[in-house]
């Protein structure tokens, strides 16, 4: 069976895990999404069948992120679905990938964690979610985060 390649995924698996490390808020959506694909290619130059649930859930993230209702406990669920097989496919992975896919499922994980039960929370309340007041995610600036608006 082919692993992931490692060459210079190393670098990008690296950019992924800071990029979700700052946290979601922090994360324009536009850069998610171009991860997103990013990743959705890489997977499937790998042309390994048991990658392909973690290819068909990035393309349904590609989705959900730009679609115009963004339904964070949904986005939060996938995400955790998502950080569940990476952890998983990282045993297959590549010795020098191993440590930073199995950092990246862990991340995804509690990220939508996070995401899911922040919106389910809020929509009992009846109030919107963190970050998705219709301001800009940062001070200054008018790019949209990954969260649901």
């Amino acid at each position: 069976m082919n692993t992931i390649p490692a060459g210079t995924h190393a670098a990008e698996l690296a950019a992924t895990v800071d990029d979700l490390e700052r946290g979601l808020l922090q994360l324009p959506l536009a850069k998610a999404v171009n991860r997103i694909d990013d990743w959705r290619r890489e997977i499937a130059a790998t042309e390994r069948e048991d990658l392909r649930p973690i290819a068909d859930g990035l393309k349904e993230l590609h989705g959900l992120l730009a679609g115009e209702d963004r339904d964070g406990a949904a986005i939060g669920d996938l995400l955790v679905r998502l950080g569940e097989q990476t952890e998983a496919a990282a045993d297959g992975a590549d010795e020098r990938l191993r440590n930073g896919l199995k950092r990246l499922g862990s991340l995804l994980r509690h990220a939508g964690s996070a995401l899911a039960s922040n919106a389910r929370h809020a929509a009992a309340q009846g109030t919107p979610p963190a970050g998705s007041d219709p301001g800009p995610d940062t001070a200054g600036s008018d790019r949209p985060s990954a969260l649901p608006s």
